[in-house]
């Protein structure tokens, strides 16, 4: 082989280095999707660029053609790298599967065997010699008919590239369409000059400045590569990401019309994209009112709603974020649904037991209450009736009624108790029904049984909905107002009662007011029954961290007054 220096060569040999330490630099980010092809373009170009200056540095025919030859490898490489690194950088990689490469690949195979072998068919050149013409001698030559083949072939899968690189461009939000403008313009660079050589109009005549062109292209990929770091932080594909996600997305532009929605909205809202892009949320949204209002609200940002899917009820959590565009200008919002049926299911599931758990062991505890009341009661009953006996025989008639007497009143009132007990145990706080429903029935039947005329102020029941009271909660504050009542009946000797339920942001309130005889607190003694209610009332709201209020006066009835502490407030649409 016999070679002469140009300055030529030192160029495409300057960019061979260039594009070797770009190269490396991807190599060391290859975890990064559309790093590995952008290391493959590099080393084609450091293989095109160091042949090509190869070739034209040689003096003869064989050394042109041996160099030439080896081009045709970066040929047959070059279309399928730079359509890896395209759909890879675009999201579309998982397209190109390892069998569809290896057909991909087969016709850059046939090319490079035949230009070895050219010489003995001619279809890649024909009429081979050396054209020294010009300021040094390069490869006189006819194309052969494959050649032509070849051209059509990598001229579509650049086409296809170009074609997947401007959809990404026109979708890519603004901090990444840089990065895709940049990758375009490395494609473009040497296709323009091979496009100009092969048709005859290349500027400068009789040489292809793809190779310079395509280490040039990387040059400027490498410079967006350390600018604007494009193996670091990749675009967001929208088709693999976005259309992907089991979230519904619907994004609605400044005046409240549909612009775009993912299959998983599409699902969800029972309507098709195209017929939901450019339609009024307001329309679109008309079968749930609530995120009609979540679209207006300005302070708003979240909710709960229940959608009908294809088999039940399901429950999503819905959060609306505003788009702003250049200056901060207001250009529409985006609402995301993510489905929380499982998590609503399994919350309910849990509420359910807690409640039964903590109905348990409050009748547990009235039991208990029942058994020590009920033995001292059998206990005084036995006393009396021991000490009737002894008076009946001794013929003191007047003693024995008397002591008859009192224990008939005895168990008169064991009697009560006794009812106001399995009152108090068929009201239970049903898991599906909760605290409000459960304290109507019992205020309903404590008004029946005792004769009493009572009266039950309620919240809204929307707002009922909306509060969240823990199981233990729930079972004190219910038992509060039974032995409020019992109290009521047992002491205050009294027409009516009015029982109040009030809602706070972080608290619950029940009132419970008669118009009784009232008493004064500061005369009332220890050990005497409505004390010691009273007592059992403070233990029970204490105990599930709330507070206890006494309001009496002699002639003025007695009112009490809890207060309770609220859980998480449920957001109910």
């Amino acid at each position: 082989m016999h070679f002469q220096y140009s300055s030529y060569t030192l160029l495409l040999m300057v960019s061979a280095v260039l594009g070797a330490g770009l190269g490396l630099y991807a190599w060391r980010h290859r975890t990064v999707p559309g790093a590995t092809p952008f290391a493959v373009l590099c080393l084609a170009a450091v293989v095109w660029a160091v042949s090509n200056a190869l070739e034209m540095a040689g003096t003869d025919l064989p050394t042109k053609l041996f160099w030439a030859n080896v081009q045709y490898f970066v040929y047959a490489i070059l279309p399928l790298a730079w359509l890896a690194l395209i759909l890879q950088y675009t999201g579309r990689g998982a397209w190109l599967t390892r069998r569809r490469l290896a057909l991909l690949a087969i016709e850059p195979a046939i090319v490079v065997v035949l230009v070895w072998t050219s010489a003995f068919h001619g279809l890649i050149r024909q009429n081979v010699y050396l054209d020294t013409g010009g300021s040094f001698p390069v490869i006189g030559k006819t194309y052969g008919p494959w050649f032509w083949v070849h051209v059509a072939y990598s001229y579509l899968l650049f086409a296809a590239c170009i074609y997947r690189s401007v959809a990404a461009l026109r979708r890519a939000p603004r901090l990444y369409r840089r990065q895709t403008l940049t990758i375009l313009t490395g494609l473009l660079l040497p296709l323009i000059w091979n496009v100009l050589y092969n048709l005859g109009l290349s500027p400068v005549p009789r040489h292809d400045l793809a190779p310079a062109m395509l280490s040039l292209s990387s040059i400027v990929v490498g410079a967006g590569l350390f600018r604007f770091r494009l193996f670091d932080i990749g675009p967001i594909a929208r088709d693999m990401i976005i259309d992907s996600m089991n979230d519904g997305i619907v994004v609605l532009n400044a005046q409240d019309r549909v612009v775009d929605l993912n299959p998983a909205a599409e699902k969800l809202l029972g309507v098709s994209a195209s017929g939901a892009v450019g339609r009024l949320a307001e329309d679109l949204f008309k079968p749930w009112p609530v995120l009609t209002d979540l679209c207006r609200s300005a302070a708003q940002t979240h909710t709960e709603i229940s959608l009908n899917g294809s088999s039940e009820l399901r429950s999503y959590d819905a959060h609306i974020s505003p788009l702003a565009g250049r200056h901060e200008q207001p250009m529409g919002q985006v609402i995301v649904w993510r489905d929380i049926t499982v998590r609503k299911q399994a919350e309910a599931l849990l509420l359910r037991q807690q409640r039964v758990l903590a109905g348990l062991e409050e009748r547990e505890r009235l039991a208990r209450g029942l058994h020590d009341n009920l033995a001292q009661v059998l206990s005084y009953a036995n006393m009396q009736a021991q000490a009737a006996r002894e008076l009946l025989a001794k013929g003191q008639i007047e003693a024995v009624d008397a002591y008859l007497t009192r224990l008939a009143d005895v168990t008169r009132e064991a009697h009560t108790d006794a009812r106001e007990y399995i009152l108090g145990v068929k009201t239970t706080i049903s898991p599906e029904q909760g605290f409000a429903v459960a304290l109507e029935q019992y205020v309903q039947r404590f008004g029946q049984a005792c004769g009493l005329d009572t009266e039950l102020i309620m919240p809204e029941p929307k707002a009922l909905t909306e509060i969240s009271l823990e199981p233990t909660v729930e079972i004190q504050l219910l038992r509060i107002v039974q032995e409020a009542l019992t109290n009521v009946r047992k002491h205050a000797c009294a027409k009516s009662v009015r029982v109040r339920l009030m809602l706070d942001s972080d608290e619950a309130q029940v009132e419970v007011a008669d118009n009784g005889r009232g008493f004064d607190p500061a005369l009332m003694l220890a050990g005497d029954a409505q004390t010691f209610g009273l007592l059992i009332m403070r233990e029970r709201a204490e105990e599930v961290g709330g507070s206890f209020e006494t309001i009496a006066a002699p002639g003025e009835g007695t009112q009490i007054r809890v207060r309770v502490p609220l859980g998480k407030r449920k957001d109910v649409p």
